[in-house]
């Protein structure tokens, strides 16, 4: 049952409010509508989503030897090659950047290990595999294979994670370092307790300690800065690269299929409000924007994670770089917003 109140003054009306009172056998048309959209646009979805996972899984079906032979080539060259040659370039002070040598030596061999042992037997039986079971993938919808496709990207950037996870611990401990000494020749120190900065007096035997510490922190600063920026810039790829492919998860998934369709056939059957034409009251159809209105802020919440300031601060101080998590992208999560 529906209530419509008016409130006149002066002869205009300058308020309406509209009431729903639900009984025992009847219910709400807004919720009935509601119900209509969810459940075809729901449908369409899936079946599109099937129909095109179909094509594209028997288009990796048949192609699958020369797709499986350019993917290792590829990825051979990008994510093996390329770093071990970027390692070994660092390596042999670049441009004039004369590191510290025996740092330089034990972190271009470590990493140049790392990931040669990734890109032999292990990566090789990984490229396989993964591809394989995507084949399988392409038959249950796009959705699936595009998921498949981020894991697989996740597994085969397994070294360039690990490598970036060492190079960050040792570059954090360094800034930790030089802000404590740092510290200490100002005449201060951090209270733990009391979570702030106190003056404090030191001893000779303490400054000329710290002064050892800060020459030699100094000195090989240059050397872990230069690899971690190395491989903050390979980590910060492969998460454009992870944060693309939930973009196209997040557009398949909830895209306003329905409501589109109807809009460009009948707009009327999309009612958006009610609007007064003198003395009638007339359905006013939904705008575009209100039908991707979910798109608005899921571009939002993409912005402000990866904002260009946010990320190179986070760079800078040495967090760790982490895609936009996955529950922050749902449509659930976003129509709440």
């Amino acid at each position: 049952m529906v209530a419509l109140r008016l409130r006149k003054e002066g002869g205009r009306i300058e308020s309406f409010s509209i009431r729903y009172t639900r009984s025992a056998q009847t219910c709400p048309p807004v919720f009935v509508f509601i119900l209509f959209y969810s459940f075809f646009n729901t449908v369409w979805l899936i079946v599109n989503d099937v129909t095109i996972g179909y094509a594209f899984g028997n288009f990796l079906c048949e192609n699958h030897e020369v797709l499986a032979t350019i993917l290792r080539e590829v990825v051979d060259n990008i994510l093996i090659s390329w770093p071990q040659r970027a390692l070994l370039w660092l390596d042999s002070w670049p441009a004039g950047l004369k590191l510290n040598t025996e740092l330089s030596r034990f972190y271009s061999g470590t990493f140049v290990d790392l990931v040669d042992v990734w890109g032999g037997e292990l990566y090789n039986r990984a490229v396989a595999f993964i591809f394989r079971h995507d084949l399988i993938g392409g038959m249950g919808g796009m959705t699936m294979s595009i998921a498949l496709f981020y894991d697989m990207f996740a597994v085969f950037t397994l070294h360039i994670y690990v490598c970036y996870a060492i190079a960050l611990v040792a570059y954090e401990r360094a800034l930790w370092g030089l802000g404590s000494l740092w510290r200490l020749f100002r005449g201060k120190r951090f209270n733990v307790l009391r979570n702030r900065t106190d003056s404090w007096e030191y001893d000779n035997d303490q400054l000329l300690f710290g002064t050892i510490l800060f020459t030699l922190l100094a000195f090989l600063f240059p050397t872990v800065l230069a690899y971690y920026a190395l491989f903050a810039l390979l980590r910060l790829s492969t998460i454009f690269v992870q944060a693309s492919l939930e973009i196209q998860l997040a557009f398949m998934n909830h895209f306003p299929l329905f409501a589109l369709v109807l809009k460009l056939k009948d707009p009327w059957r999309l009612p958006g409000g009610l609007y007064f034409d003198f003395i009638k009251v007339r359905s006013q159809p939904l705008t575009f924007s209100r039908i991707f209105f979910q798109y608005t802020h899921l571009w939002t919440k993409l912005a402000s994670h990866y904002s260009p300031l946010r990320l190179f601060k986070s760079l800078l101080l040495g967090n760790f770089l982490v895609p936009i998590p996955r529950y922050e992208i749902r449509y659930d999560k976003i129509g709440r917003q």
